[in-house]
């Protein structure tokens, strides 16, 4: 059978590659199918692509959260910074741990308050004028007038203390809140570095929580919130940075950390004078006798931080303070030291020279 070229119809024979005539391959083996794909085989190829794109979504996720995680860590494990927060967060925790320091601030002691009756001479106008306050609070009943007797005879006024006044008693003292919280904080941006220690000195000014009725409702809220020990409401509390958390420490703790360098560190004496000279690397620090003082004789007298004022006379001196007692040492030549010692409630001071008492002080509120 002949065969003919598909390009210029030429024959050739049946075994020939290429046509004589125009060179065009003839007979040429035709290219093989594909082979068909195993339906098993066509359904397994997606399914590996979403395997690795599932394993690399979860290797993304698994680094994120590695990243948050790390990232969570290290503010975990970073030290509190100083801020009002803080410092208020520390300062009300330490008020709510401690029922002696509350009580310190909440607390009347300046009269036997348990027992049932209070003697007073009639001369003493002063604690007599407290407890007519404290009668108009109800909490005693009216003064009755009695005579002492004895070789000189003198009056006396006996105030009883009624029901709602034995109510308010919490042991020999007079109460009028159960609690205290910060209402404004500072000294957060006077942080002092002290070596490995972080120190400062925070002023807080508080706000009562839980008053007792008797002081809610007493028309001389104002005159009695004045007797407490801390009448402003405002304390300054010694502050370290102690496992990464801003904390209220004490004197001794202030101490130390001068003299070691952390607080813990090794036991610490406190100096003469150390408190004081920390206190004083602080901007607001001050003493027990700031403010305004009236003398038995009538005169004003007034102690800022730096100086003292006399009738309007400013002058310049140095405060040291040791506990209730302050040491006053004018800087003007032939002005001799004198020490105030300031009663526990801060409404009266003595102050003496060389020993010898000179007058009393009467604490005066604007």
């Amino acid at each position: 059978m002949a065969h003919f070229c598909t390009k210029c119809g030429t024959a050739h024979a049946p075994d020939a590659r290429f046509c004589d005539e125009c060179g065009k391959a003839v007979n040429a083996a035709p290219a093989p199918a594909p082979a068909p794909v195993p339906a098993s085989a066509a359904a397994a190829t997606p399914v590996l692509s979403g395997v690795k794109r599932r394993h690399i979504m979860i290797a993304g996720g698994v680094l994120a959260v590695v990243i948050v995680a790390g990232g969570a860590l290290a503010w975990l494990l970073a030290p509190e910074a100083a801020s009002a927060g803080s410092f208020s967060r520390a300062i009300d925790a330490h008020l709510a741990a401690d029922e002696a320091v509350r009580d310190k601030l909440l607390c009347l002691t300046n009269l036997p308050y348990q027992k049932e009756e209070i003697r007073v001479a009639s001369y003493d106008s002063s604690t007599r004028q407290w407890l007519d306050i404290l009668v108009r609070s109800g909490l005693y009943s009216a003064p009755v007038e009695q005579g002492s007797g004895g070789w000189v005879a003198q009056s006396q006024f006996v105030y009883a203390l009624a029901a709602p006044g034995k109510a308010a008693l919490r042991g020999d003292k007079l109460c009028v809140a159960k609690g205290v919280k910060v209402a404004k904080v500072s000294g957060y941006d006077q942080v002092r570095d002290l070596g490995a220690q972080h120190v400062a000195m925070a002023k807080a000014t508080l706000t009562l929580t839980d008053e007792a009725a008797w002081f809610a409702k007493s028309p001389d809220r104002a005159l009695i919130l004045q007797r407490l020990p801390d009448g402003d409401l405002e304390v300054r509390l010694p502050m370290a940075l102690v496992d990464k958390q801003w904390q209220v420490i004490d004197e001794t703790q202030m101490s130390q950390a001068a003299l070691t360098g952390a607080i813990g560190k090794s036991p610490a004496v406190q100096g003469a004078g150390m408190l004081d000279k920390l206190k004083s690397a602080f901007s607001f620090g001050g003493h027990p006798a700031v403010g305004k003082w009236q003398a038995a004789m009538g005169n004003v007298l007034e102690f800022t931080r730096d100086s003292v004022i006399n009738n309007g006379t400013s002058t310049k001196a140095t405060f040291t303070t040791n506990g209730n007692t302050v040491t006053i040492t004018p800087q003007g030549a032939g002005d001799a030291a004198m020490d105030i010692i300031v009663s526990d409630d801060g409404s009266t001071a003595q102050i003496s020279m060389g020993g010898m008492r000179v007058t009393t002080l009467r604490r005066m509120r604007d």
